[in-house]
């Protein structure tokens, strides 16, 4: 189909679902095109499905979702995107007042309808479809990167023991390949945040970079020094010197940390790491510390939404003379001391308060601690703060393996084993999903996202599949609990980190009971989890009661209004 049959199909679906006007955001995921709509009662169905392009629709609350198809939605979200900005005129200026004041009156009473139908579920519902919006257009990215990292996570395992040259070109390529977007995550969602809430999606990119600027201290680079200094200290506090710390280090295992630090023997601090280069500690300003926000999710959102509604504040009262050149400027500025100097102080405070949480409940006997972390693990993944426990599971692998008491073998760690746990059972989720999903596009991201958590990488199947339905996640998470208790009750430990899942089982080839132990813990998790989200989840009759309860709905919504206009009317 040529491309002005697309700019027509796209006027139709404008002019169907009420106008521009009715139009509160806009945007398309694999197949379907998202329209955000501020009074669905407009919207005339028989038009939509009277164009050739439409494979059907479907709602969810306010948002009319046309079906399209792969290829053929870009092009006419491409159309739509030119329609839409056909007009740079506020919507004020485009309506009468009386027109105006009666819009409003009508989109009120919806919002009100909706709530009193919906309840506090309902509003988490929402909250939830807002994610979807946030991350369905970064999904593709993030799957494609987390398939890449897994292959080259376990080609690196495979070729490790061989001594293969791992620093050569080709591993550098691969390694960009693989990290941009996981290193860039702040980035994408901060931009994609900044687009659903109305703001103009570049600054989100600039803020977003500011965020993972490399003249901010990593995160993850801080936790790996604290695990370092604080393996030292504990050694040297057992009466060893320098000498005999670094003969652990090198012959026990630890190699796979990089080359020893230099430690001062006289004040026991590290001096240089030949692996990260200095010590990486955070920025302090006063009592306040600043570090950079590599890898974090819920604070790259949270800036995303400020940025939007800081950007239209400024708008508001900014002359339009200078509004170019100024607002940008200042809403950037703010927004990044906003990030630095208050959100990050409270992140830190709470990686500290989770660190301190996390080292209680594992002392748990009997498998409940490790069972509870891993049921809480991909809940924390999402604050981003799940950096910190990265810097405790370096020093419980340390711990794990030096020789026991009277020269036993080495422990292991079994946090490897919870991170399993944790990661599997979310693709399991997401597997039930595409099973039970009769459209295409939910079906593929479903599988998709599935493969993803078999190389150990969550990210698709928690913000393309199972947070936006809230209860898939839920059963994902109680499946990992399953297997965190299964995990601990065995004890099924490693002398590594780094990779899990089909790459981690490498990890325990070393050990076949504890070979045969992960993979019970891979079986338990994934099937605990599908096994619920299966036959608990009800996505499509909670669809067909939506569908059914629609007219309802709109008939309420209408007395609403009329109430709310004579009420109006009478007062004058």
């Amino acid at each position: 189909m040529k491309k002005k049959d697309y700019a027509f199909e796209a006027k139709r679906f404008i002019e169907a679902v009420g106008g521009k006007s009715n139009i509160e955001s806009y945007l398309h995921c694999v197949t379907r095109l998202r329209l955000n709509l501020i009074d669905k009662t407009k919207v005339n169905e028989a038009e939509i499905k009277a164009s050739p392009l439409t494979k059907g629709i479907n709602y969810s609350q306010n948002q009319l979702q046309i079906i399209l198809g792969s290829g053929v939605v870009e092009a006419v979200y491409e159309e739509v995107q030119k329609e839409m900005e056909v007009s740079n005129l506020s919507l004020d200026e485009k309506l009468s007042n009386d027109k105006l004041e009666d819009f409003k009156l009508q989109a009120k009473a919806n919002k009100e309808a909706l709530r009193n139908k919906s309840g506090f579920f309902g509003q988490i519902q929402k909250g939830m479809r807002v994610l979807g919006d946030i991350f369905v257009p970064i999904i593709p990215a993030i799957v494609a990167a987390g398939l890449a990292m897994g292959v080259a996570a376990l080609l690196k395992q495979i070729l490790k023991p061989s001594g293969a040259e791992l620093n050569s070109l080709l591993w550098i390529i691969v390694d960009i390949i693989t990290k941009t977007a996981f290193d860039s995550l702040a980035v994408l969602v901060c931009w994609s945040t900044v687009k659903r809430f109305g703001g103009n999606p570049v600054l989100g990119i600039i803020i977003g970079l500011m965020l993972v600027s490399p003249l901010l201290p990593n995160k993850g680079s801080i936790a790996a020094y604290n695990a370092q200094l604080d393996f030292f200290n504990d050694q040297s506090s057992k009466g060893l010197n320098i000498n005999q710390i670094y003969d652990y280090w090198n012959n026990a295992g630890l190699k796979w940390m990089g080359t020893a630090p230099i430690i001062d023997d006289a004040s026991k601090e590290i001096l240089v790491d030949a692996t990260m280069g200095a010590p990486i500690t955070a920025i302090k300003f006063w009592i306040i510390p600043i570090t950079g926000y590599q890898g974090s999710v819920l604070p790259a959102l949270i800036i995303g939404i400020v940025v939007a509604y800081l950007e239209k504040w400024i708008k508001s009262w900014m002359p339009k003379s200078v509004n170019m050149i100024f607002t940008p400027f200042l809403t950037i500025s703010f927004a990044l001391l906003i990030a630095l100097f208050f959100f990050g102080p409270i992140l830190l405070m709470v990686e500290q308060g989770i660190l301190i949480a996390t080292k209680a409940i594992l002392g748990i006997k009997y498998g409940f601690g490790t069972a509870i972390i891993a049921g809480l693990l991909q809940a924390i993944v999402i604050t981003g703060c799940h950096q910190v426990l990265q810097g405790l599971e370096m020093q419980l692998v340390i711990d794990g393996s030096l020789p026991g008491a009277n020269g036993a073998d080495p422990a292991g760690s079994i946090f490897n084993a919870i991170w399993t746990a944790s990661i599997i059972s979310q693709g399991g989720a997401a597997m039930a999903i595409a099973i039970k999903a009769k459209d295409k596009s939910d079906k593929e991201l479903g599988f998709s996202a599935a493969l993803s958590t078999f190389f150990g990488i969550t990210e698709p199947a928690i913000f393309g599949t199972n947070l936006p339905k809230v209860k898939p996640f839920i059963y994902a998470s109680i499946g990992a609990f399953f297997g965190g208790l299964f995990a601990g009750a065995m004890n099924v430990t490693c002398p590594g980190m780094g990779v899990t899942v089909v790459p981690g089982l490498l990890l325990y080839t070393g050990d076949w009971v504890k070979l045969l132990g992960i993979i019970g813990v891979n079986i338990i998790a994934f099937s605990s989890a599908f096994l619920l989200t299966f036959f608990l989840f009800k996505e499509g009759v909670e669809a067909k009661k939506t569908k059914l309860g629609l007219k309802f709905d709109e008939l309420k919504a209408k007395v609403k209004f009329d109430k709310i206009k004579f009420r109006k009317n009478k007062a004058e």
